[in-house]
């Protein structure tokens, strides 16, 4: 089981690499770095720059980077001279790092604390998965790979060939793996005879979403994410009890309006205890709402029950916050405030089914 450690714990602790080769075990920590030993005759020794670790799963620390980019840039006989790190893509790494975990001066995280599981599943076995849209239509399965793109085949007879950009893919819940795009968007886009060209990886838009990605899965380069499968068909109960009435499906990719009947986006990705709403295409804001926001769903719309200033403000982050951050939004809920919901009654719409105990939400924050 995955737990968080502090940094003087990881002595002995095995290393792995995201590609989950052994880097051996950690002999000494330092500010900079973990130093590790692999092998007992023919040792080798790898300084390893702290923010390129991801976390501890209970049993070995993992790091973010391949055997082979440790053994190139950071194996060596004796202490490195640490300014060589001191490069943007260190810089970056070390600032989203900081950002997911802000306690990560004092402790390694839980590794995949975002995920469900410890290790990514690696590119080269996801050939032959059954691919599912993000209206959970079936889409074919994976044929081949390249650097930019899986190419999925559907059909035996009548094949249609579908070439999906690699950061369009969401996560493999064990049995399918999932994109971001519904299945019109993927057919209306993606289905075609030949690979897109280079210049498509280019566009704004899609450099948007790797950025995005990239700061939430780390690893993303090196395998694709582990995702939960959705309990049923209905919006997961989020920490208060609640419970939402509605098909998760139906949500993603429905636009989002406030009470001021400003709309803010669309929904990208239904979380446990949150939605992501996701507002722009060259000018992105990510929204991380709080489910016990949800104020209505028409089918077509979802109503949040705050004001577009208050999203803006309060709800954009730079990061998916931690649950101690997100139970403290949703505590302040102006239906949690009131302390009972009335359940709507048009049977389209979303309906809370439990009324709200304000003693646990005060427990839980």
């Amino acid at each position: 089981m995955s737990e968080i450690i502090s940094w003087d714990k990881a002595i002995d602790k095995k290393v792995k690499s995201s590609d989950d080769k052994d880097l051996g075990k950690v002999q000494s920590i330092t500010r900079d770095y973990v130093q590790t030993k692999e092998g007992m005759v023919s040792k080798n020794y790898y300084f390893i720059p702290r923010y390129y670790i991801t976390g501890y799963d209970g049993s070995s620390i993992w790091v973010s980077l391949t055997k082979d980019e440790v053994k190139s840039r950071f194996e060596s006989e004796s202490e490195p001279d640490i300014t060589r790190w001191q490069t943007p893509e260190y810089e970056h790494r070390r600032t989203t790092m900081s950002a997911q975990y802000p306690d990560f001066e004092a402790s390694i995280p839980a590794y995949g604390a975002s995920t469900d599981k410890g290790v990514p599943l690696s590119w080269d076995k996801i050939i032959g998965k059954d691919v599912k849209s993000a209206d959970d239509k079936d889409v074919g399965k994976v044929e081949s790979i390249s650097t930019d793109y899986i190419e999925v085949k559907e059909g035996v007879v009548s094949k249609k060939h579908y070439f999906v950009p690699k950061y369009y893919i969401q996560g493999y819940d064990g049995d399918s793996l999932h994109t971001s795009l519904t299945k019109d968007d993927l057919k209306s886009k993606y289905e075609r005879d030949s690979p897109p060209s280079p210049e498509e990886f280019q566009r704004v838009e899609y450099k948007e979403r790797m950025r995005t990605v990239e700061q939430q899965y780390p690893q993303f380069l090196h395998g694709v994410p582990w995702m939960a499968r959705e309990p049923d068909t209905r919006i997961p109960v989020d920490y208060s009890g609640t419970t939402y009435n509605i098909p998760w499906d139906e949500i993603i990719h429905k636009h989002v309006r406030t009470t001021d009947n400003v709309e803010v986006g669309y929904v990208e990705r239904v979380g446990n205890e949150f939605l992501v709403v996701r507002e722009g295409v060259a000018n992105v804001h990510i929204y991380y709402v709080p489910k016990a926001y949800i104020r209505d769903y028409d089918g077509a719309q979802l109503f949040i029950d705050a004001p577009s200033t208050l999203v803006r403000a309060k709800f954009e982050k730079d990061s998916e916050p931690s649950q101690e951050e997100m139970r403290t939004l949703a505590s302040e809920a102006p239906r949690l405030r009131r302390g009972r919901t009335q359940p709507a009654t048009d049977p389209n719409r979303v309906t809370i089914e439990e009324d709200v105990d304000l003693t646990r939400v005060s427990e839980s924050s």
